[in-house]
């Protein structure tokens, strides 16, 4: 059964390349453009690591809009169309909002977990995963989401916590093999880091389309809607 969700997750990823490319560029770019006018998020040299606090914190403020904007785009595509930029741009300004706040729980409570010996803050990822879609597509307040999404994925949280795992690992296995491999044709300047945000971005809407598959699997009978969303 993982291998099945996860085979119908890469395929309709590959079947919608462009339509995904077209929702996610535009919010890498845009975080290459923060980094480039305020210093990388994340540094390291022999010192140590180092966090750029105001790059970092204008990322994570994109986050929710790049999410609503791939959220949009999956909605459509469900519904037999994919939108344009301007649609899923608009659709993720409105569900910025919840999607924040959302966001924020689901990260403060993941990062409590992490804290306790990694797999905690892992399992929790997999049981509220399904938050943010609850939240902007049934019209729910982020801590009701968050209170579904635990409730939905009470049967096949063991299930969806190893195929988004996977999801994630075979994201970070190619990604850094193709940051490798850029960073060795055209060594470190700022269109080799561009070309890696544009495929790591890319890339992360697949766990994404999964987390969508299975909310897909566990919502009401009722199809999702908009919801006043755009």
């Amino acid at each position: 059964m993982i291998a099945q969700r996860l085979q119908e997750s890469l395929r309709f990823w590959w079947q919608y390349l462009t339509a995904l490319l077209l929702v996610t560029a535009p919010f890498a770019v845009s975080g290459e453009f923060v980094q480039w006018g305020f210093g990388p998020a994340l540094s390291a040299d022999e010192s140590g690591l180092h966090i750029g606090h105001l790059s970092a914190l204008l990322l994570l403020l994109l986050r929710p809009f790049a999410e609503g904007a791939v959220m949009a785009q999956l909605v459509a595509i469900e519904g037999g169309r994919p939108r344009g930029l301007g649609d899923c741009l608009m659709f993720c300004v409105r569900a910025a909002p919840t999607l924040l706040a959302t966001f924020l729980f689901l990260g403060v409570l993941v990062y409590l977990g992490l804290m306790l010996l990694i797999f905690p803050g892992v399992w929790l990822y997999a049981r509220l995963c399904q938050a943010p879609f609850i939240a902007v597509l049934e019209g729910q307040t982020p801590v009701q989401a968050l209170q579904e999404s635990f409730r939905r994925t009470q049967t096949d949280q063991w299930q969806i916590l190893l195929a988004v795992t996977l999801a994630y690992m075979m994201v970070l296995l190619v990604t850094n093999t193709f940051g490798v491999l850029v960073l060795n044709l055209l060594g470190d300047q700022k269109i080799s880091t561009l070309l890696i945000a544009l495929a790591t971005s890319l890339l992360s809407a697949m766990p994404t389309v999964l987390i969508f598959r299975y909310y897909g699997l566990h919502r009401p009978s009722a199809p999702p809607t908009d919801n006043g969303h755009g």
